[in-house]
């Protein structure tokens, strides 16, 4: 009877043991001081993080386990992994396909052990990572460095630089779109060519950048976008496009069908677009179209988060496979395509982060764009291993989108080579 009491004591001292484990574990790799959610420059969308949904302990580890994987593909710019790799091992792949925000402008950021850990495809700056050029530099140079450490690709250093209050920047180029878009087709070049290497010299790789909608008075271009006639747009994000790329700066134009019509910005909340499909394609969509194929076409395009009468009225355009059919097959565009901002959609689609991320990538999503915080972050990155694993998402959909990804890190290789500061 002692020896039957003693282990059944035993036992329950185990139980507990392993249950204070699995606490710490949760508290030192899955929260920290970065739960409140980064939004994108301009974006004034709060946290949507009491929508997250639990999942098993598994679940909740997924993210360390795989972090330690075996035959990580290590170095500057690896190829992407084979269907048959990314099966086996998907943890790394899908990390490299997320563009993730923080809170911060030094190094001493929980941030930077969560890169050296998890290869991220993409950083998102913003305002609260920004306070003038040469901190800029420093932040950029620590990213690149901390992944590299780690024998991880330099991830591509994303921002919002638009001009004016749509920059994360806001005391550098380029000129606000709606103050240059009626001058002309060289201006509005050399305003983006002046952005571009600015960016360039300060590690930044990639702009969500040229807004490419009409400016419907009453809508959410107005103020904002580079005109409301159509020919000064679509000329504007031509020029745009070229200077970017010539610098070796990724331009993602969008948004994505055009939320010109919107009812408000899509940052701001659900915003319907009540045009017809040939009324976007007539309009909203030329734009894009100038610059989906061809010599002049974009490297990179962004999805919208508003909704649309020409679909179902219902669904954020960023999750909607219909939307990235009309891009790919309609306007023949073979770039990779950016989600809209991941935590706004949930605002307007009532799920949670890791479900919107999910959705997004089987739509047809190659980079999932999640500002933060850092607890969405975890979430939308175990949802889609999870569903990579339960073959959701097709291992093949993944590796389409990190072939994609690749071209774009050949294009910015140059900007995202260690940022050197004099002095």
């Amino acid at each position: 009877m002692r020896v039957g009491a003693l282990t059944t004591r035993g036992l329950i001292v185990l139980a507990v043991l392993v249950l204070a484990i699995a606490g710490a574990v949760y508290v030192l790799f899955l929260r920290g001081a970065e739960d409140t959610p980064v939004v994108e420059a301009g974006s004034r969308f709060g946290d949507a993080g009491n929508r997250s949904k639990g999942g098993t302990l598994l679940d909740t580890l997924a993210p360390v386990l795989s972090a330690n994987q075996p035959n990580r593909r290590q170095g500057s710019d690896p190829a992407a992994p084979t269907a048959q790799e990314l099966g086996q091992a998907p943890g790394d792949a899908v990390a490299g396909l997320f563009i993730v925000g923080f809170r911060g402008k030094t190094a001493d950021s929980e941030f930077f052990g969560r890169l050296g850990a998890r290869p991220y495809g993409g950083a998102l700056l913003t305002r609260s990572n920004y306070s003038e050029p040469s901190q800029l530099a420093t932040l950029t140079r620590t990213i690149q460095s901390t992944a590299r450490q780690a024998g991880n690709p330099a991830p591509l250093v994303a921002a919002q630089q638009e001009g004016g209050e749509f920059s994360a920047f806001s005391n550098l180029a380029p000129e606000p779109q709606v103050d240059v878009g009626e001058t002309s087709a060289r201006k509005i070049f050399a305003s983006a060519l002046s952005a571009a290497k600015q960016l360039d010299a300060l590690g930044v790789t990639m702009t969500l950048a040229p807004n490419a909608d009409l400016a419907v008075a009453g809508g959410p271009g107005q103020g904002r976008a580079f005109s409301d006639r159509l020919s000064v747009v679509t000329s504007a994000v031509r020029a745009s496009v070229g200077a970017y790329k010539s610098a070796g700066i990724v331009p993602a134009v969008g948004p994505f069908p055009g939320d010109g019509a919107a009812s408000q910005d899509p940052a701001t909340g659900p915003a319907p677009v009540g045009l017809g499909l040939a009324q976007l394609r007539a309009a909203d969509m030329k734009p894009f179209q100038a610059v989906a194929g061809g010599r002049s076409a974009a490297p990179a395009m962004q999805m919208s988060n508003a909704i649309y009468a020409a679909y179902d009225s219902v669904t954020p355009a960023t999750l909607l496979p219909a939307v990235y059919r009309e891009l790919r097959e309609r306007l023949g565009f073979t770039g990779a395509i950016v989600s809209a901002d991941l935590t706004a959609t949930t605002a307007t689609s009532g799920a949670n982060v890791g479900d919107a991320a999910v959705e997004a990538l089987k739509a047809g999503a190659d980079m999932l764009l999640v500002p933060g915080g850092r607890a969405q972050q975890d979430e939308a990155f175990r949802e889609v291993v999870a569903a990579v694993r339960r073959r959701e998402i097709p291992v093949e959909r993944v590796v389409s989108a990190l072939r994609r990804i690749a071209t774009l890190r050949r294009l910015s290789r140059a900007a995202r080579q260690a940022v050197k500061i004099p002095g």
